[in-house]
């Protein structure tokens, strides 16, 4: 398993938040033939996707990509 397909540890996965509205957070796996295929954690209360580089999640509000609410 390459270091960019690593899963996130489930302990740290049942307690990570939305930094923005600390909603829960949902896993969604990169998209076939995607430039970057980066796994990421989406909030759908404020429609803001986080990227997971290397199994570790970047939680920065400033670096969350707005997805289509």
């Amino acid at each position: 398993m390459s270091q960019s397909q690593q899963t996130i540890e489930p302990w740290l996965r049942g307690i990570l938040r939305c930094p923005q509205c600390k909603g829960e957070l949902v896993d969604v796996p990169a998209e076939a033939g995607a430039a970057a295929a980066t796994e990421e954690l989406r909030c759908d209360v404020c429609h803001l996707a986080y990227p997971v580089e290397g199994g570790v999640p970047v939680l920065l509000v400033d670096l969350a990509r707005r997805t289509d609410g």
